[in-house]
C-alpha cells in the first residue's frame, strides 16, 4: 500500500508538472522518435512515468524476495531516520529546482517556480524508491547473517559432543548435521537473490534508456548514467557476494569442517562403509568452501537473468549510434531552437 501510493503521486504530480511547464519543457523534457524521415516528439512524461514505474516494480521484487525485511518494516522501524532523510532530500531537490527556474528567461521564471514545486514531489520519489532498495539489501544482508548463524550453531551442535560408542549412531549423526549443513548453504545462496534482481533491474532500465526514445530525458548524459547505474550494481553484487562468501558460507563450513575434524579419532574406528562415508562428507564440504564452487552455486535463476540483461547491454553499446547524434540538444541546436 505505501508503494503504491508513492507510485500514485509520483504519476499525478509529474503529469501535473509537464502540464504547468507547458512548451516550456517541450525542447529537452520531450521523448523523440522518428518515423520515416520525420523525428516526432511526445511528452517527457510518459517516459518518467515509466520510469518510476520500473523502479517502483523493482522495489516491489525486490521487497517480496526479502525473508525478514519489508519496506513497512524500515519506515516503521527508522520513523526518525525516514523523515529526516526526506526533509534533507526535499530541502535539495526544492532548491535546486527553484534556482533553475529563476536562472530561466524572465518571462518564463514564474511558470517554472510552480512547475518545479509540483515536480519535487516527482523527484523526492524516484530518490525514495532508490534509497528503499538499497536500505532493503543492507537490512536484508544483516539479516541473514544473523540467521544463518543460527543454522549454523544447529548444524555444529548436532555432531557429538564426546564419545559415541556405537558406529551407526555417530554416522547418524554425522548425516543428520550434514543435512543441516547443506539446508544452510542454500539459504546462503538465497540471499544473492534480492542483489541479482536489484543487477537485473539496473541492466533492464539501461537498454530502454540507450534503445528506445527515454534517452531523450537525460540529453548527454545516456552513456554516463548507464556506466554510473552499471557500476554500483556491480558493486552491490562483489560486495554483497563478498559478505556472503567470507562471513555467511566460508566461515561456516570452516567452522563445521573443524567439527568433524574433531570427530576423527572416532570415525577411525569405524567400518570401513561408515569410514567411507564420513570421508565423503568431508571431502565434500572441503570442496563447496571453494570460492569458484560458491560462484557456480549462485549463478542460477537471478544470477543468469542478471548476466543474459548484462550481455545485452555491452551488445547495445558497441551498435549504438553515437549520443550525440540522439540528443534533443543537438536536434533544437540544428533546427535552431
Amino acid at each position: 500500500m505505501i508503494l503504491l501510493s508513492a507510485w500514485l503521486a509520483a504519476v499525478v504530480t509529474v503529469v501535473l508538472a509537464y502540464i504547468i511547464a507547458g512548451p516550456i519543457w517541450v525542447k529537452r523534457h520531450s521523448l523523440r522518435f522518428r518515423v520515416g524521415k520525420t523525428v516526432r516528439r511526445v511528452s517527457g512524461a510518459y517516459g518518467e512515468i515509466a520510469i518510476v514505474t520500473f523502479a517502483a516494480g523493482l522495489v516491489w521484487l525486490i521487497d517480496s524476495a526479502g525473508k525478514d525485511v519489508s519496506l513497512g518494516g524500515l519506515m516503521a522501524d527508522y520513523p526518525v531516520f525516514t523523515l529526516g532523510a526526506a526533509v534533507f532530500v526535499g530541502l535539495v531537490v526544492y532548491v535546486h529546482g527553484i534556482r533553475t527556474a529563476l536562472a530561466a528567461e524572465p518571462d518564463e521564471r514564474v511558470r517554472l517556480i510552480f512547475t518545479y514545486l509540483v515536480y519535487g514531489i516527482y523527484s523526492l520519489t524516484v530518490f525514495a524508491i532508490g534509497a528503499v532498495v538499497v536500505a532493503l539489501l543492507v537490512t536484508q544482508a544483516i539479516s541473514d547473517t544473523q540467521t544463518l548463524s543460527g543454522l549454523a550453531n544447529k548444524a555444529i551442535s548436532g555432531l557429538p559432543a564426546g564419545t559415541v560408542g556405537n558406529d551407526a549412531d555417530l554416522i547418524r549423526s554425522i548425516e543428520f548435521s550434514y543435512l543441516d549443513m547443506q539446508s544452510l548453504l542454500s539459504e546462503a545462496e538465497e540471499t544473492m537473490t534480492p542483489v541479482f534482481m536489484f543487477m537485473a533491474g539496473i541492466f533492464a532500465i539501461n537498454l530502454a534508456i540507450r534503445l528506445t526514445p527515454l534517452r531523450s530525458l537525460f540529453i548527454n548524459n545516456a552513456v554516463l548514467l548507464t556506466m554510473i547505474s552499471t557500476l554500483i550494481g556491480l558493486l552491490a553484487v562483489v560486495a554483497v557476494g563478498a559478505w556472503t562468501y567470507v562471513g555467511n558460507y566460508a566461515a561456516v563450513i570452516n567452522h563445521y569442517v573443524g567439527a568433524l575434524d574433531g570427530l576423527r579419532g572416532q570415525a577411525e574406528a569405524m567400518r570401513p562403509f561408515y569410514v567411507m562415508r564420513y570421508s565423503e562428507i568431508m571431502v565434500e564440504m572441503l570442496d563447496q568452501k571453494s570460492l569458484l564452487s560458491f560462484v557456480s552455486r549462485i549463478s542460477s535463476q537471478w544470477g543468469g537473468v542478471a548476466a543474459g540483461l548484462g550481455l545485452a547491454q555491452w551488445i547495445a553499446q558497441q551498435f549504438n549510434k553515437p549520443e550525440a547524434e540522439e540528443s534533443p540538444g543537438e536536434v533544437a541546436r540544428a533546427e535552431g531552437i
